[in-house]
């Protein structure tokens, strides 16, 4: 159950701030992501403004996702929500990211690039990669019409470098395969595969069709088919970086792991740890901030992703300089990540909404005890979110929901007392119409639409 009224009239008083075009925002009070997800909804709805969410992990962020979803079934018109995840893997352990996460990655920009989501999720570690530019990522994937002239060969070869693996029959996302002038592929942001096929150089038909039977469903117009990662290779570029890492690591102890990787960049062939490592000939010239224009950055819980990111910055310096002493072969972090300047030269012109959960006297407190304690000249802080501009704050108080275990009396009582206050989200069909039943049997009228079927994070 959320009470819910109170927080719909302090968000008007919020709308109103970042309407007036105040620069930072603080918020107050919220402790839970779904109490910041229902705010940040009822903010959406009020202001028509669009919102990038910081907040500190992967997991975190599918939280939101699935809170903001939640939320967004009551609006005239449900927002986007895109999630950018960051790579969890150690750039400099030699391991290539999980499949999963490259997809996923890769639908992201693909459709922050094609659409204007209304909320994008990211973790810090996503905020502060470089990444290819946006043109980039528009050139890997393909709108396919009926009608229209593509090359199938130049088509699998697109499939191939980004990340499209050719496999008969195709039954996964990420697959495809050839017949003739057959082409079989399987898009991430598609339900089912299509089949499309050619006259020539020109689509002749495009039709759905259930991998399990191999059989089609039915006629498309068109088809969209995203990238399955964000790193478009041939080859040719592995040769090439082959070449320039024998070079640029020409000391004797790195010999060994070199060759270890550079016999399979040769033959063309993709090594384990390869995405951290071709910068060196294929630099990474965008940043997630050239994907975003005209959006509210949330930075949900700042001296948590301040510290979480000066942490990182620390660990990554560490971490490289003992990766050369061993003899192994890496990057130095600024060809992979922003630097603390690049980020706060960033973050300083853009608009944010700082939720605090404890508002800003504490965070005031804590960013004084932090230098106070540091050993370094510059402080413990990367001071991206400093709190002396004391921005207008807003304070909205959530509470745990009341736990009854089982107590169907006191729970009946509880809703009776908060009629009119209450969403009573049920995971199943079944649930909510024994919550309804409940509710009958105690003289509690349920009001229309209160009793809804969907799920929250906590």
């Amino acid at each position: 159950m959320l009470g819910l009224r109170k927080t719909i009239d302090a968000v008007g008083e919020l709308a109103a701030a970042v309407k007036s075009g105040r620069r930072v925002v603080s918020i107050s009070g919220l402790t839970s992501t779904v109490s910041k997800a229902f705010v940040l909804e009822q903010l959406r709805t009020a202001t028509g403004r669009r919102f990038v969410i910081i907040t500190d992990s992967n997991t975190s962020a599918d939280s939101w996702q699935e809170d903001l979803a939640f939320f967004g079934g009551f609006a005239d018109s449900p927002p986007s929500v895109v999630e950018l995840p960051s790579f969890e893997t150690d750039v400099y352990a030699g391991v290539s990211p999980h499949a999963e996460t490259l997809e996923r990655r890769a639908l992201a920009l693909w459709q922050m690039v094609h659409s204007n989501p209304d909320f994008v999720l990211l973790p810090p570690r996503a905020l502060i990669s470089r990444m290819i530019t946006p043109t980039e990522i528009g050139s890997l994937g393909v709108f396919l019409k009926l009608g229209e002239d593509m090359s199938p060969e130049l088509l699998i070869e697109g499939l191939e470098s980004s990340g499209y693996v050719r496999e008969d029959p195709i039954f996964n996302v990420g697959q495809f395969s050839v017949r003739g002038g057959i082409i079989d592929v399987w898009s991430p942001q598609r339900e089912f595969p299509c089949r499309i096929e050619f006259f020539g150089e020109t689509v002749d038909s495009i039709r759905e069709f259930d991998p399990a039977t191999q059989l089609s469903t039915g006629q498309v117009k068109s088809v969209e088919i995203a990238p399955m990662r964000e790193f478009a290779v041939r080859p040719e570029h592995f040769r090439e970086w082959a070449d320039a890492a024998a070079r640029e690591f020409a000391d004797e102890r790195s010999a060994r792991t070199l060759k270890d990787r550079t016999d399979f960049a040769l033959q063309g062939e993709s090594f384990s740890g390869w995405e951290f490592l071709l910068p060196l000939t294929r630099p990474l010239g965008g940043t997630v901030f050239d994907y975003l224009s005209d959006v509210i950055f949330v930075i949900d819980e700042p001296s948590l992703i301040e510290s979480g990111l000066k942490k990182f910055y620390d660990d990554s310096e560490l971490h490289h300089r003992s990766l050369l002493e061993s003899g192994d072969v890496g990057l130095e972090p600024a060809k992979l990540f922003q630097t603390p300047d690049e980020l706060r030269k960033q973050l300083s012109g853009a608009s944010l909404i700082e939720l605090r959960a404890l508002g800003m006297t504490a965070a005031a407190t804590d960013e004084e005890f932090a230098v106070s304690e540091s050993s370094t000249p510059d402080g413990s802080l990367l001071f991206l979110f400093p709190t002396a501009e004391k921005p207008p704050s807003f304070e909205i108080i959530s509470r745990p929901n009341r736990k009854f275990d089982g107590r169907v009396a006191d729970f009946a009582s509880y809703a009776k007392s908060h009629t009119g206050d209450n969403i009573f989200a049920m995971q199943t069909k079944g649930m909510a119409e024994r919550i309804e039943e409940i509710l009958r049997d105690y003289e509690v009228t349920a009001e229309a639409g209160s009793i809804v079927i969907g799920t929250l994070s906590g």
